[in-house]
């Protein structure tokens, strides 16, 4: 396991972001202390070909900006928060909003656009970076000051992601890493080729601003209980497929039956993924509305979206004697 930091540069607002690298034989991941933005993340190919199977940037600038939230930490709530409104107890906290009427991601200077602390270290097997960063009571209106840890460990051919909040009051939180796969390397063509499976037992059905309305386990739309191709799925003459812009930006209720949640594969390249969280949620998005359509694909490992209007008696509260912690595992085959 090699370990390389160097500096990527400085934000507009003066702050130092770092690169850090971490490499085997299997997997060359680079990470950045801005919003803990997976930049690039280069696997083999059936013939021995390493390429990046992430979508990205190239500068900080473009980082900063990032309207599609490339790679990053979302949060303190991934996903939409509708009218902006989240309810504690008696306690109504007002959000700020950046989607139309509604929170996203956490609002329009969330996690995602923080310089993250971070420490990395390595072993013979095994590269581990650790983010931290403390966000204050009420920024962008949630409740609770917050103290964030984000674990990347790299081990062999698999990404684990663990998810830490520590918050001296009442809060809620929910967060995902928001990386676009695609498996053809260096984004050669898109992801209507790549074939999916997912282990659900129900579908979140949406509005026209994709806040969930319903759970479905009877009347879906899709299924992905056997592998999928992309292209069938997104030429769908249906609603649901149309009101997202022509694709999925669904959340996926996991079955948790099996050793893995998700399972994405593109034949030409050889190349497969599979994804294991400890959330009850996938919300998956198939870029729809990106500069170049269909050209990644998102696994947004979370708890359900818009959970207190959604589904409320799932919902979970956090404080300083219950601790927040999640986890995703991504493994890396060809």
């Amino acid at each position: 396991m090699k370990l390389n930091i160097t500096e990527f540069g400085t934000t507009f607002n003066g702050e130092e972001v770092f690169l850090y690298n971490l490499k085997n034989e299997f997997v060359d991941l680079e990470i950045i202390s801005l919003g803990g933005i997976i930049k690039s993340l280069k696997t083999s190919d059936k013939n021995g070909n390493f390429e990046n199977i992430v979508l990205g940037y190239k500068t900080l600038g473009e980082y900063e900006k990032n309207e599609y939230f490339y790679g990053c930490i979302t949060g303190r709530v991934a996903g939409r928060t509708k009218d902006g409104i989240l309810k504690i107890g008696n306690k109504i906290y007002e959000l700020q909003k950046n989607n139309g009427g509604n929170n996203l991601h956490g609002g329009p200077n969330g996690l995602n656009a923080k310089v993250w602390k971070g420490d990395a270290k390595v072993s013979d097997n095994k590269g581990i970076l650790t983010l931290t960063y403390k966000s204050p009571h009420l920024e962008n209106g949630f409740p609770g000051e917050v103290d964030f840890k984000v674990i990347y460990t790299l081990e062999k051919n698999e990404l684990k992601i663990e998810y830490f909040g520590d918050s001296d009051r009442d809060t809620y939180i929910n967060l995902t890493n928001h990386s676009y796969f695609n498996l053809s390397g260096e984004a050669k063509y898109d992801i209507k080729e790549q074939f999916l499976k997912v282990n659900a037992e129900g579908y979140g059905w949406v509005d026209e601003n994709t806040v969930p309305l319903k759970m479905e386990r009877e009347d879906n739309f899709v299924n992905f209980e056997n592998f999928q191709k992309l292209g069938d799925i997104l030429q769908l003459s249906h609603k649901q497929v149309e009101i997202v812009g022509g694709g999925i930006d669904h959340p996926f209720e996991l079955s948790k039956k099996y050793n893995f949640d998700i399972e994405l594969k593109d034949e030409e390249s050889g190349r497969n993924i599979k994804v294991k969280s400890s959330e009850p949620v996938a919300v998956i998005y198939t870029g729809n509305f990106l500069d170049k359509k269909h050209n990644g694909i998102c696994f947004e490992m979370q708890d359900y979206p818009d959970i207190f209007n959604f589904m409320p008696e799932k919902a979970k509260i956090y404080n300083n004697k219950i601790e927040y912690y999640t986890y995703t595992t991504f493994e890396f085959n060809n």
